[in-house]
């Protein structure tokens, strides 16, 4: 039976047993009912016949499938429609309008090391092995509004630490809040604003770790308060802590350790642009970069009649494939002793191609005791696969004089006297 034909009979089925029940006086709205019926018959022919699907009703379906995808879409990547959630520069997270938004890291960095010492005239020790170098999870972005930011990073492995910190420890915890004109001020826990090599991110330098020179002569990590400018051409940081290399301290009736502690850098950019500086390396097809830096820092210790000081000027130049940078930093322990030590690095790398870097480095401490210098020379190569991403370095060191005890961190031993001692790094590293 057709489909005309199976409508055509309801509908007189209906109107007929409609008649026997309520009579006459419903038979207007029987016809109306016949009408309705009569128009939807229609309307499924013109369906059989394919005439059915208008322009206007195409452009409806194509409006309703184009909605039903966009907010697939939008709950795909969190709510709202400007949320999102993905990976740039790490994995983030962030909100419709864009004022909360979190950014995830991880920097992993494994190293196998050879050294060989003399500890006397007859025994000569030769330590080597894999050490679990650094694992550390970082958490910044912005809060309440993109003028808000902050930053947490935690190390759940750290072997050898020349810092402050070790492994199972908090390194940075800070505030900041962008003032407008160029200005900041930053709280809690951060890198002091001193020399250019440390305020590199140990995951984006040339070599297996800082420089000796940096280290010992450096002022780390405080807790406190800094104040940032920074301009196109020039940027600046003075830092008010309780002392330098100094974390997670807690307060006590003693507090503060040292009475204040002043930390300030000024850089003055020649060339280039910011972001190039904040990686050691000057890759192929970068554009040439200049940076000089000028580094204060002093303390008034607590219980003691004395403010040492420190100094450091450095500068960096990237050639586009290759780069030189240098540092000096002089000392005023200020204690009685008159002793101002100093010391000197000079390091750089060259790219053979696009993911292979030849570097060397020389840096020299003059501990102005009567002891000779802590002298060491760094050669090697880097494997870049993915840039900082994920690289491999191959390191060769040797210090022609006695190396003293606590440079652990670069696999260097106390040598006990004895000179000539060289060590091999190999390390593989992956920030991302």
């Amino acid at each position: 039976m057709s489909l005309t034909k199976t409508v055509g009979f309801f509908a007189v089925t209906t109107l007929a047993v409609g008649g026997a029940a309520f009579g006459a006086e419903q038979n207007n709205d029987m016809q109306a009912q016949i009408a309705d019926l009569q128009a939807q018959v229609a309307a499924l022919k013109g369906a059989q016949s394919g005439q059915w699907l208008t322009e206007q009703r195409a452009a409806e379906i194509r409006g309703i499938v184009t909605d039903v995808l966009a907010d697939a879409d939008t709950r795909s990547s969190l709510a709202g429609p400007s949320a999102g959630a993905g990976y740039n520069g790490g994995f983030f997270l962030s909100s419709a309008d864009g004022n909360y938004s979190m950014k995830i890291n991880v920097l992993e960095q494994i190293r196998w090391s050879f050294n060989n010492t003399d500890t006397s005239t007859t025994d000569t020790i030769q330590p080597y092995g894999f050490e679990n170098k650094r694992t550390r999870l970082t958490f910044s972005g912005n809060m309440v509004d993109s003028t808000w930011s902050y930053k947490l990073a935690y190390y759940l492995g750290y072997s050898n630490s020349a810092e402050n910190f070790g492994a199972g420890e908090l390194a940075d915890a800070f505030v900041a809040k962008d003032l407008g004109n160029g200005l900041s001020v930053t709280v809690g826990q951060f890198k002091l604003p001193f020399s250019a090599e440390y305020g590199i991110d140990v995951g984006n330098l040339q070599f297996s770790d800082y420089s000796v020179a940096n280290t010992v002569l450096g002022t780390g990590y405080g807790q406190g308060l800094m104040l940032g400018y920074a301009a196109d051409q020039f940027r600046a940081g003075v830092a008010y802590t309780n002392a330098q290399n100094q974390v997670n301290e807690n307060w006590s009736s003693s507090s503060p350790s040292d009475d204040w502690a002043l930390t300030g850098r000024g850089e003055f950019k020649v060339a280039g642009d910011w972001g190039q500086f904040n990686d050691a390396q000057s890759w192929k097809g970068e554009g040439f970069g200049a940076l000089v830096g000028l580094g204060y820092a002093t303390a008034r210790e607590n219980g003691a009649d004395n403010d040492p000081w420190k100094l450091t000027i450095d500068g960096t130049v990237d050639f586009g494939g290759a780069n030189l940078t240098g540092a000096y930093y002089w000392t005023d322990l200020d204690d009685g002793s008159n002793q101002q030590p100093g010391g000197y690095t000079l390091a750089g790398g060259v790219f053979l191609t696009d993911s292979f870097e030849l570097v060397a480095r020389w840096d020299s401490i003059d501990p102005d005791n009567g002891g000779d210098n802590i002298t060491s020379w760094t050669f090697g190569g880097n494997c870049y696969f993915a840039k900082n991403t994920a690289k491999c370095g191959v390191e060769l060191g040797y210090a022609p004089n006695a190396m003293p005890a606590g440079l652990e961190y670069a696999n260097w031993v106390d040598s006990n006297g004895q000179d000539g001692e060289w060590v091999i790094r190999v390390q593989m590293s992956f920030s991302f």
